[in-house]
């Protein structure tokens, strides 16, 4: 028994900024392709807004595995089945390698998927990414390093669904409407997965900008910000050209203005007092010479005082205007570093308008490209959609064609609804293991409880 006590004090927590790199440098980045949509082998069906929904448990969901030492290789979804004292007893093998982290990123992504007689069925699958921890369980870098397939785990408890019969194939299958992810399987290379593609690998840069048009597209947004909004000014036509040029003749005609005015009241100012000195002139006339001799020096030191006052504005008024063109030329050195003329910004335009109709084109091919895929349609059955196509995004569009073609094809009339639970004896829920192995470790038990088991993990 732990006698140690702690108490939180008033104090305010500290706490820690990380960043996003800011983790465990023991792990490894994975890809995880969960399921896809439709109908799968193991007789359930998934459509997009089941996925949708199912996805949103998908964090945090744990990674899990049952490494075989003596195959060097992992196994299956490692349940173990027991009878004890007539009693039925649920284990499992598997241990957690990694996680989906609560920040991963979850996509729909189609794939071509190849079987072992070259064919091709184009799926659309659920990922996401995960961490494994590589460093303290060495046997889990052979998934980074080779890739294995992945089986997901769904918890019974959580399971909302119905059997339903295809009309067409007259196979019953188990539609999912949700469902809660319980864990992510790694399986070894001998378990084939439910799920013909669904795999656990290195990750991939899946949002990389690789394709032609997107990476001209965005050289192009790239040099029209820098055209347009340089620091320093943007101008784009020849109004904004002239608008500068009358500011600078405006400036130059302010520093005439001010030459003007300061020359008037320099000017005015000597104007009076040699005035001032005439006159004192002019009425001393009749006084002695001793009196115009004064007069006459108060003129002359006036006069040069004049002169003097008159040669300091000058060198004012030319430093003014010296720094004045020296701002003018400088506007104008940056105007034209970083004006674009009409001609230079219609192209740019044009070329952008372009590409948008390009792009545009491309959306279109891939949407009828989707349409046609859903051959087993009328021309009637995907009118609305071909008219609207352009309104609609490919997600869209798929989940409409799906949805024409289950109302079309599966029968919800026999619908029996789930089978009555009996009493459970089990020490712990079975969970949904999409797996195509039914037969797990249980073969001394009798045939009639293997299939009551059978239908269970179903």
């Amino acid at each position: 028994m732990n006698n140690n006590r702690s108490i939180k004090t008033i104090a305010d927590p500290e706490f820690i900024e990380l960043t996003p790199l800011d983790i465990n440098p023991l792990m490894a980045q994975c890809q995880i392709k969960v399921l896809y949509l439709g109908k799968n082998r193991n007789g359930s069906y998934i459509d997009k807004n089941a996925a949708l929904e199912m996805s949103k448990t998908l964090r945090g969901c744990p990674i899990v595995g049952a490494y075989l030492k003596d195959k060097e290789d992992f196994g299956d979804h490692g349940d173990v089945i027991t009878i004890e004292d007539g009693e039925i007893h649920f284990s499992c093998k598997t241990v957690p390698y990694g996680f989906v982290a609560p920040d991963a990123r979850i996509w729909f992504q189609t794939f071509t998927d190849t079987d072992e007689f070259g064919n091709e069925t184009e799926r659309e699958y659920l990922l996401t990414t995960g961490y494994l921890w590589v460093d303290q369980y060495p046997e889990a870098q052979q998934v980074i390093d080779e890739g294995k397939g992945q089986s997901m785990e769904l918890d019974s408890k959580n399971l909302e669904g119905h059997w339903a019969t295809d009309n067409n194939s007259g196979m019953e299958f188990f539609i999912i409407n949700d469902a809660v992810f319980s864990k992510l399987c790694i399986l070894g290379d001998n378990v084939e997965p439910c799920f013909e593609g669904a795999s656990i690998t290195d990750v991939e840069n899946q949002f990389s900008k690789d394709s032609e048009f997107t990476a001209k597209l965005f050289a192009m947004v790239q040099e029209l910000n820098q055209t347009l909004y340089s620091k320093g000014g943007v101008t784009v036509n020849d109004n904004q050209e002239t608008q500068f040029e009358e500011k600078e003749v405006e400036t130059e005609q302010e520093v005439e203005t001010q030459f003007v005015e300061t020359q008037f009241d320099d000017g005015g100012d000597g104007g009076d007092n040699t005035g001032d000195g005439n006159d004192a002139d002019n009425q001393n006339d009749t006084t002695d010479s001793q009196d115009d001799t004064q007069n006459d020096d108060d003129s002359q030191s006036d006069d040069d005082k004049d002169d003097d006052d008159d040669q300091d504005d000058d060198e004012e008024l030319e430093q003014n205007n010296e720094g004045t063109n020296s701002d003018v030329d400088k506007g104008k050195k940056n105007l034209e570093q970083h004006t674009v003329s009409v001609e230079e910004f219609s192209a740019i335009q044009k070329e952008l308008e372009e590409l948008r109709a390009f792009k545009l084109s491309f959306e279109n091919q891939q949407k009828d490209a989707l349409i046609a895929k859903y051959h087993m349609l009328t021309d009637a059955d995907k009118a609305d959609i071909i008219a609207h196509k352009e309104e609609y995004s490919l997600d869209q569009i798929e989940e409409k064609l799906a949805l024409i073609y289950v109302r079309k094809n599966v029968d919800f009339s026999t619908v029996d609804g789930l089978p009555e639970k009996e009493e459970e004896v089990e020490e712990e829920s079975p969970l949904m293991s999409f797996s195509l192995d039914n037969t797990n470790n249980a073969e001394d038990a009798e045939d009639s409880l293997l299939s009551v088991l059978r239908l269970v993990k179903r």
